[in-house]
C-alpha cells in the first residue's frame, strides 16, 4: 500500500469492536462476581482463587466502564498522522513531533501487538499525557514497552497498517529534516 505522507491520515474508532470488548469485559466481571458470591464453587476467603476473583471484579469492572466511556465520548479521529507528527488521543492531547520520535518498535503482550514510540525524554516531559497513559507508563516499561504505546485495538485499521503508516511518516519526516 502506498502511503502519501504529504497528507494527513485520520484513523477513527470502531464502536462495534469496542462494544464487543465491553460485552466480553462485562461477562468476565460477572464471572468473577459469581465466583466471589459462591454461585460457581464455594471458595474460602483465605483461598487465593477468591482474591483473584475479587481482583477480577475490580479490573474487569473498571475496564468495562473505561470502554463504555470511550465509546460514548470519542468523537472524530482517534489517531492522526501528519507530516509533522502523530496524535493518539488515547495517549496525549498534543501532536508528538516526528523529530522527537527516536524509534518505532513492536511490543507483543498476550497476542496483541502494540506500537511503541521511543520519544525524546525532554519532549515527552512536555506532552500532556492522558491519565491512563501516565498510570500505565511505568508498568509498560517494566513489561518491556519503554515508550508511548499506540494500539490498533478498537480502531478501524489493522496493526500492520498502523505500523506501516507511522513508519512511513516518520521516515519521510526524518529524511526531510536531514
Amino acid at each position: 500500500m502506498a502511503i502519501d505522507t504529504s497528507k494527513t491520515m485520520e484513523i477513527h474508532g470502531a464502536p462495534l469492536k469496542m462494544i464487543g470488548l465491553a460485552i466480553l469485559s462485562l461477562a468476565l466481571t460477572a464471572l468473577s462476581a459469581a465466583i466471589v458470591a459462591g454461585y460457581i464453587a464455594r471458595i474460602d476467603t483465605s483461598d487465593w482463587h477468591y482474591w483473584a476473583a475479587v481482583l477480577g471484579i475490580v479490573f474487569f469492572g473498571f475496564t468495562t466502564v473505561m470502554i463504555v466511556w470511550r465509546v460514548l465520548t470519542t468523537r472524530g479521529p482517534v489517531v492522526t498522522l501528519t507530516p509533522e507528527g502523530i496524535l493518539d488521543t488515547r495517549v496525549t492531547a498534543s501532536l508528538i513531533p516526528w523529530n522527537a520520535v527516536r524509534g518505532i518498535s513492536t511490543w507483543s503482550q498476550s497476542g496483541e501487538k502494540i506500537m511503541v514510540l521511543d520519544v525524546d525524554p525532554e519532549v515527552e516531559k512536555t506532552l500532556p499525557l492522558t491519565r491512563i497513559a501516565r498510570w500505565s507508563r511505568g508498568a509498560n516499561k517494566k513489561l518491556g514497552a519503554d515508550g508511548l504505546c499506540v494500539t490498533a485495538q478498537g480502531l478501524k485499521t489493522t496493526y500492520a497498517t498502523l505500523l506501516e503508516a507511522a513508519t512511513a511518516y516518520a521516515r519521510a519526516a526524518h529524511a526531510q529534516s536531514a
